[in-house]
């Protein structure tokens, strides 16, 4: 927004980020605790039938139980779930700080803004999945994540919004900072499973054939989260490292992703993930998309000191 977009559309888009801020920090929080116990159980469950029949079954050589590669999941899932929880708890109080000069259009507060919103839509985005994997069968419906997810896209994809520009420009804006947002949340998803099939694996602390690429992909997709969050936030700010932190972190996913896919053959999730660093690479490497990432003349106001 900018001093000179309708004051009643200030008010709306306000009014919007203040309902989110206030829902990130009075219910995100509830929701995660209701989904901890639940899930973390579903967990040691899974483990426990796993071990059984272990007991039962011959396994071929080369062929390993599916129990110990899931054992530590609870412990990861009882510090992460929490991690982006208290992330987006303190995001809620970030946005109801920023709101007075995000009402004035100040030119600044746009990237902050945005990365702020990231938070519970990349919490939603992770905790989504362990949740379908262990209890989407059993309990059904709607992941609590989801509503967690669309707390922050809406308002996200509403300040991308919000000013009246060509369907072109628009169409930059959703594509590019929906990329940015769905290859950071899952980095994060796919660094977090080969962490702990790395840590997992009963022949640690040696590695045996195809392992070595887990710990080069979970160091190098954190690595990637970060850098693409950061960019929401200089890209939300019209700033061009945003740009080369972009084009950074895509072509780590990139790489990173393929080389644990061509590696290991158990799931596509890896490869998704490449999939996905290499759309947003190519869409940043348009020169005509680049162009307008930069182009709207009102957000080209000097940083706020």
């Amino acid at each position: 927004m900018t001093p000179d977009t309708p004051k009643r559309t200030r008010l709306v888009i306000c009014a919007i980020v203040a309902i989110a801020a206030i829902l990130m920090i009075t219910v995100v929080p509830f929701v995660t605790d209701s989904m901890l116990n639940p899930i973390m159980k579903a967990q040691i469950e899974r483990t426990a039938k796993f071990e059984k029949m272990n007991k039962m079954i011959k396994f071929p050589d080369g062929m390993l139980p599916h129990a110990p590669f899931i054992a530590k999941t609870p412990w990861l899932c009882s510090f992460f779930y929490p991690f982006w929880t208290v992330l987006t708890f303190v995001g809620g109080f970030v946005l109801l700080t920023l709101l007075r000069p995000l009402y004035r259009g100040e030119p600044w507060v746009r990237g902050p803004v945005l990365t702020a919103l990231a938070m519970p839509a990349i919490a939603g985005g992770y905790m989504m999945v362990p949740w379908m994997n262990f209890l989407g069968k059993t309990v059904g419906g709607l992941p609590p994540a989801v509503p967690v997810m669309f707390i922050g896209l809406i308002p996200y994809f509403a300040i991308l919004f919000v000013e009246k520009i060509e369907w072109k420009q628009m169409a930059v804006n959703f594509w590019v900072f929906l990329f940015l947002g769905m290859t950071a949340v899952e980095s994060f998803a796919n660094g977090f499973a080969a962490y702990r099939i790395l840590y997992s694996h009963p022949a640690r602390p040696l590695l045996p054939e195809g392992l070595p690429a887990l710990w080069l992909t979970f160091f190098s997709l954190y690595i990637v989260c970060i850098l693409l969050i950061i960019a929401i936030w200089k890209l939300g700010n019209k700033q061009k490292n945003g740009w080369y932190l972009g084009v950074i972190g895509s072509s780590v996913a990139l790489v990173a992703g393929y080389v644990c896919h061509v590696n290991r053959h158990t799931t596509l999730d890896y490869l998704f993930n490449a999939i996905m660093g290499g759309i947003l690479l190519v869409l940043l490497l348009i020169p005509a998309i680049k162009k307008r990432l930069f182009k709207a003349p009102e957000l080209q106001a000097p940083a706020a000191t």
